[in-house]
């Protein structure tokens, strides 16, 4: 037993893989003696907001006068988006996914280091941690995927979509009539950038702050009003 607690501290890989488990152990008791739900164990992580970010090409689009007005074309996922998706955030919890992550790093790592003497790597040996994190990973993801159809059966669905009807937000360009811009708005502190049009064809000038009114049927344009304030005087 001696031997397994020393072996837990040394060397330094394990002790860094050790300390994060610690750390993991006393936020899953907090959330147990707590009874924390599902809901709350993304720590308001966001993944499923899908806001294309609008181009210089998409800003410029001109209205015709007529209904035939050019839409942007809403952009693919990026890499970091596919990535999350295929780690399953989203349909499970955050938390969960990134506890399974630190576990089977940590075991590696005690795996590990009983084959390979890392002990007189000093701060080098951190370096042993790099490809068990990215193994770990895999193992992440096949342990995560019955899981995802255990949470999609009772419900669960990730967190809810940002409703951004009612906030403000400042003009990235100029829009009149049924001319599509940029707005940004700030999200807890994130700024997010929307696909806009003038809810009643008012001009609207860049650094002109909005109120998000309404939306368009396909969801993928906001229309906006001038804000009444007087931060736009």
């Amino acid at each position: 037993m001696t031997e397994f607690l020393h072996h837990l501290m040394h060397p330094l890989p394990n002790a860094v893989m050790t300390a994060i488990m610690g750390v993991l152990v006393l936020y899953w008791l907090f959330v147990f003696l707590l009874g924390v739900g599902m809901d709350d164990l993304d720590l308001g992580f966001d993944f499923d907001v899908d806001v294309p970010e609008p181009e210089a090409s998409d800003v410029e689009v001109e209205g015709a006068g007529d209904d035939d007005v050019e839409v942007p074309q809403e952009k693919s996922p990026g890499f970091f988006m596919k990535f999350l998706t295929f780690m399953n955030v989203g349909r499970v919890p955050f938390m969960l996914i990134l506890s399974f992550w630190k576990f089977f790093a940590w075991v590696g790592s005690l795996i590990t280091t009983q084959f390979v003497d890392v002990s007189g790597w000093g701060v080098w040996s951190l370096l042993l941690l790099l490809p068990l994190l990215v193994i770990a990973l895999l193992f992440t993801k096949f342990s995560t995927t019955p899981l995802a159809k255990f949470f999609k059966a009772i419900g669960y669905k990730g967190e809810e979509e940002i409703d951004f009807l009612g906030r403000s937000g400042k003009m990235l360009s100029n829009i009149k009539d049924d001319k599509i811009g940029c707005a940004e708005l700030l999200i807890d502190k994130n700024p997010i950038k929307l696909n806009v049009r003038s809810m009643d064809g008012e001009e609207l000038k860049y650094g002109d702050y909005i109120i998000v009114s309404d939306e368009s049927d396909d969801k993928k344009i906001y229309l906006v009003t001038k804000e009444i304030s007087i931060r736009n005087f």
